[in-house]
C-alpha cells in the first residue's frame, strides 16, 4: 500500500496570512464540480476547469473544538438559535427545524447520533424545547446577508453575526443550563441562519452565501458561561430540504472531530464512506445532480473510536477494538451500522494497525444506505503521520485500502470499489496483494485476511500472521476448503507442504486450480486420497496447474501443494477448487497440433489438444480415431475427463506409409465438438 503525504493549504494559510483566521469546515458540495455518468458508471468534471475549481474550494483552514467532549450520562444539550438578514428574511419554520435537529424519527440529528453511538448518545433541545426564537420568528441580524457571506476570509464576521444571535436571544434563553456538565462552557450552540450554503451553491469565497462551519474560538460569555464554539449551518430554502449531513458533520467537529479530505482529489482518503470525508455528508438521492445529504454514511470506526484522532490525548468514543492477536479463521463480523464492532489488526513494532469494518446498505439502519457497495473495509491507520495542532485535516494517518484502485489514483472513482467480498471476487488481503498488507515504508508485515465471505450482515474473514492456515502439514491437519472460494498461502521454507481437504458430498466433477505461483519457483500441485494415496497430478497450462477429477461418490479428497524448487514466505499462491458440473458455458476444442508431421521413423506420433480451464471447461470424454484416405477406421482411442491441455500418443509401427485422416471429438453431456485433419507416414 502506499501512503501519500500531505500538506494541504493550512500551513501556508497560518503562517503567511496570519491576520486572516479563516475557517470553513463543510467540504464544498462535489456535486457542484463532478457529475455522474451513468454510461461509464463514474463522475466526470463538469468542465475543464471544475477540477481545478474544486481544488480553489477546498483551500482554507477548518475548526475542530480545542478538546473531545461527551456527556458522562450521553445527553446532549444543543441550543438553537435562528437568525436572518434584511435582505433574506427566514423562510422555514421553528418547527420544521426542530424535525431536523430533534426528531425521534425519520432523519435528524438526534437519530444519526442515537445510530452511529449504537445508542449512547441522546441529542436533547434542553430546557428551550426546541430552537429559537419559536414559530415563524427570527433574530434579525443588523446587516445584510451578503456582509457576512465574507467571514470565509475574515472569522470576524462570522462572529459578529453568532454575537447577534446569543444577544437576540439572551432575554429568555439561560445559556447556563446548556453547561450540563458546570465546566463553565456552553455544551453546544447550533446556529442557523437564513438563505444558502456556500458550500453547496458555490457563489465564490467573496460571495453573499455563507460556508457552513464549526466557528472557534467565540470566547463571548452569557449568564455567567462561556460560549467557546458555535456550529453554524444553512437554512437552504433553495432545496426542499437542507443538506442535513452537513449539519451532522458540523456537529462532529463541535465533538472534537477532524475532517478526512485530504489536499487533493488524487490523494482521496474515505470520501463516500464517511461522515467527514469528502462526499460523505452529501449521500442521498442525486437531485438535479447534487446529492442531497439525506443519507450521509456513517462515521468511520477510527473517529467512533478516538473522536479527534489524537492517540496522545487519550482514546474518547463510542466502541473499542477487538484486537485480533493469533490466527482466526471463520471470524464472524457483524454489520458496522448496528453493531458496535469493529476489528484491529496492530503491525508489529509499529503505530500502525488495520480497523476492519463490515459495511452492510441493507443492515436494516436508517443510515448508509448510499454507499457504493456493500462489504469488508480495511482502513490502515499510521499514527506517527497524526496531524499537527495546526491541522484540522487527519487525511495523512488514514487511508481506505481499495481493491479496485489500490493507489487512489483515479479521482473517477472516488474509493467507490474499496469493499472487499466475494460478491466481486475481492477475497483476500495479503502481503502479495493489490492493495498490499505492507507497511508504509514498505516493510512487509506478514498479516493476511482471506477467504472473506459474500457480503452480508454478518460477513466472515481468516485472519492469519505469516504463513496461512497453519499448521496443515500433513492430512490430519489439512484446512478445509469450500467450493468456489479462492486460499492464497505460502510455501514458506523449504521443507513446508501444504495440505487441504475437501469434502465432496456428491457425485461431482472437480477442478482444482492453482495460480500466482511466483516467479521463477516451481509448485507442484497433486491429489490424494483418505490413505495418502496420490490419485492425480497436476498439469501444467502455462503459470497454473490443473487438476481435473470426476469424483464418482461422497468422499474427503485432499489437495497437497509443496515446491520442487524454491519457496517464498511474502508472495502468495492462490488455490480454488472449482464445481465443474454447474458450468453452462460452451464446450471448447482448441489449439490442435499434430507432431511429427510427416512422420518418417517409429516415434510415437502426438496428438495435443486443449480443452481450455476458462469459465471451468472440461469434457467428459475425449475420442481420437484414425481413418485411411479411403475412410477405413485404424486407430482409435479415448480420455475420460479431461481439462486443459491434453495429448495423445500414437505407435504409428503398423500403419503403412501414407496419408491419414484424423478426428479429436470431446463430448459433454449432448455437446459434441470434433476437429478434423491430415497427417503423414513416410518410411
Amino acid at each position: 500500500m502506499i501512503f501519500f503525504t500531505s500538506r494541504n493549504f493550512l500551513l501556508f494559510s497560518i503562517t503567511f496570512f496570519s491576520w486572516i483566521h479563516i475557517s470553513l469546515a463543510a467540504p464544498p458540495n462535489p456535486y457542484n464540480f463532478y457529475q455522474y455518468n451513468p454510461e461509464q458508471d463514474q463522475f466526470l468534471p463538469r468542465s475543464g476547469k471544475s477540477h481545478s475549481e474544486f481544488h480553489q474550494a477546498l483551500q482554507g483552514c477548518c475548526e475542530t473544538r480545542r478538546t473531545s467532549i461527551l456527556q458522562a450520562d450521553g445527553t446532549e444539550y444543543v441550543l438553537g438559535i435562528k437568525i436572518d438578514f434584511p435582505d433574506q428574511p427566514g423562510q422555514r419554520s421553528s418547527a420544521e427545524f426542530d424535525q431536523y435537529l430533534f426528531s425521534d424519527t425519520g432523519i435528524s440529528l438526534k437519530t444519526y447520533y442515537r445510530e452511529v453511538s449504537y445508542g449512547k448518545m441522546n441529542i436533547e433541545s434542553g430546557p428551550m424545547k426546541g430552537i429559537v426564537p419559536k414559530g415563524n420568528q427570527w433574530v434579525r441580524a443588523k446587516k445584510k446577508m451578503g456582509y457576512y457571506g465574507q467571514g470565509k476570509i475574515s472569522q470576524k464576521l462570522y462572529l459578529e453575526l453568532l454575537v447577534e444571535a446569543c444577544q437576540g436571544v439572551d432575554p429568555f434563553v439561560d445559556f447556563s443550563k446548556y453547561d450540563r456538565n458546570n465546566d463553565g462552557v456552553v455544551d453546544h450552540v447550533f446556529l442557523i441562519h437564513a438563505g444558502d450554503d456556500e458550500a453547496s451553491t458555490s457563489t465564490g469565497a467573496f460571495g453573499d452565501n455563507i460556508w457552513s462551519i464549526l466557528l472557534r474560538p467565540v470566547n463571548k460569555t452569557f449568564d455567567g458561561v462561556l460560549v467557546e464554539s458555535a456550529v453554524v449551518v444553512a437554512e437552504e430554502p433553495s432545496f426542499d430540504h437542507p443538506h442535513l449531513g452537513i449539519y451532522f458533520h458540523e456537529f462532529f467537529h463541535d465533538l472534537g472531530a477532524p475532517d478526512v479530505y485530504g489536499s487533493t482529489m488524487v490523494d482521496q482518503r474515505d470520501h463516500k464512506w464517511g461522515l467527514m470525508g469528502m462526499f460523505g455528508p452529501y449521500q442521498g438521492d442525486l437531485v438535479n445532480g447534487l446529492g442531497n445529504g439525506l443519507n450521509p454514511s456513517h462515521i468511520i470506526g477510527y473517529l467512533k473510536w478516538d473522536f479527534d484522532a489524537k492517540p496522545e490525548n487519550g482514546r474518547l468514543g463510542w466502541l473499542e477494538p477487538i484486537t485480533l492477536r493469533k490466527n482466526t479463521s471463520g471470524l464472524e463480523v457483524p454489520n458496522f451500522e448496528l453493531n458496535d464492532v469493529v476489528f484491529k489488526i496492530d503491525v508489529p513494532s509499529k503505530d500502525e494497525y488495520f480497523l476492519i469494518e463490515n459495511r452492510f446498505r441493507q443492515s436494516g439502519a436508517i443510515y448508509d444506505q448510499k454507499l457504493p457497495e456493500s462489504g469488508i473495509l480495511i482502513w490502515h491507520i499510521d499514527e506517527t503521520q497524526v496531524r499537527s495542532s495546526y491541522s484540522i485535516d487527519a487525511a495523512d494517518q488514514i487511508w481506505l485500502e481499495d481493491p479496485s484502485d489500490p493507489d487512489h489514483q483515479d479521482y473517477r472513482n472516488l474509493t467507490a470499489g474499496a469493499a472487499f467480498s466475494t460478491d466481486d471476487n475481492e477475497t483476500s488481503f495479503t502481503p502479495s496483494t493489490a492493495p498490499n498488507s505492507d507497511t508504509e515504508d514498505g516493510s512487509t508485515t506478514g498479516i493476511s485476511v482471506t477467504n472473506i465471505s459474500r457480503e452480508g450482515e454478518v460477513m466472515t474473514i481468516d485472519v492469519w500472521f505469516g504463513d496461512t492456515y497453519e499448521p496443515n502439514n500433513d492430512l490430519p491437519s489439512a484446512h478445509r476448503i469450500e467450493f468456489n472460494q479462492p486460499y492464497e498461502s505460502f510455501i514458506s521454507a523449504a521443507n513446508d507442504v501444504d495440505f487441504y481437504r475437501m469434502d465432496i458430498v456428491e457425485p461431482n466433477f472437480i477442478i482444482i486450480e492453482l495460480s500466482n505461483i511466483p516467479e521463477n519457483l516451481d509448485y507442484q500441485l497433486s491429489l490424494q486420497n483418505q490413505e495418502g494415496l496420490e490419485v492425480k497430478k497436476g498439469d501444467r497450462t502455462g503459470d497454473t496447474r490443473l487438476i481435473g477429477y470426476r469424483v464418482k461418490s461422497a468422499r474427503a479428497l485432499y489437495i497437497v501443494v509443496e515446491s520442487q524448487n524454491g519457496f517464498d514466505q511474502y508472495n502468495a499462491y492462490r488455490l480454488q477448487v472449482k464445481n465443474a458440473e454447474s458450468t453452462s458455458s460452451l464446450l471448447v476444442l482448441d489449439h490442435i497440433k499434430v507432431y511429427p508431421n510427416p512422420c518418417y521413423g517409429f516415434d510415437p506420433v502426438i496428438f495435443n489438444y486443449v480443452i481450455p480451464s476458462r469459465n471451468l471447461q472440461f469434457a467428459e470424454r475425449v475420442d481420437l480415431e484414425i481413418y485411411t484416405i479411403d475412410e477405413n477406421l485404424v486407430y482409435t482411442d479415448v480420455q475420460m475427463d479431461v481439462i486443459g491441455s491434453n495429448k495423445f500418443s500414437v505407435n504409428v509401427n503398423q500403419l503403412t506409409s501414407g496419408i491419414y485422416v484424423y478426428m479429436i471429438q470431446a463430448q459433454r453431456r449432448e455437446e459434441l465438438v470434433r476437429k478434423f485433419g491430415k497427417f503423414a507416414v513416410a518410411r
